[in-house]
């Protein structure tokens, strides 16, 4: 089935806050029970985060790419963020690419609405000039990615302020 996808609008801020959401309740272990990601200020300020991104896309550094379910509501979506780089000697491309939220609703789960997101967004990002693209996986979403290219890296290390 081919899925008809378009790029984000501020209109669609809502509907992406719902996606992240949906996104984030993926499981630690594979097939188990859904995390709880309960509702709160945090939606509210998402949604204000994605409105202005949408709005203010020059430069564009943001986007996000949706498959609808009906008017207003959206079936699955991608989204990320284009990060600024120095150029080495391996590579003068500007950016690199990060995938921060792929969710499909579940009942449209099966139809090859992910894989089609995340390949307009994967490609918006190549046409802008990314070196590398990179996303966090779950388990299940792990084979999508690999038949799209992606390959699994050393894990990177990082760190959070207490």
């Amino acid at each position: 089935m081919s899925a008809l996808v378009r790029r984000a609008t501020v209109a669609d801020a809502r509907e992406l806050v719902r996606m992240r959401q949906l996104a984030l309740t993926c499981p630690e272990v594979p097939w188990s029970r859904p995390r709880d990601v309960p509702d709160g200020p945090w939606m509210e300020e998402c949604r204000k985060a994605f409105a202005s991104m949408l709005r203010d896309q020059d430069p564009e550094t943001f986007a996000a790419f949706v498959v609808d379910a009906a008017p207003g509501r959206v079936a699955a979506c991608a989204m990320g963020f284009l990060l600024p780089r120095l150029p080495g000697p391996g590579s003068d491309k500007p950016f690199n690419g990060d995938i921060s939220t792929v969710a499909t609703d579940p009942e449209f789960r099966r139809r090859g609405y992910a894989r089609a997101v995340v390949t307009a967004l994967r490609d918006w990002m190549d046409l802008r000039g990314c070196k590398r693209v990179t996303l966090a996986s779950s388990s299940e979403g792990e084979p999508l990615y690999v038949s799209l290219g992606f390959v699994i890296d050393n894990p990177r290390m990082s760190w959070r302020p207490e």
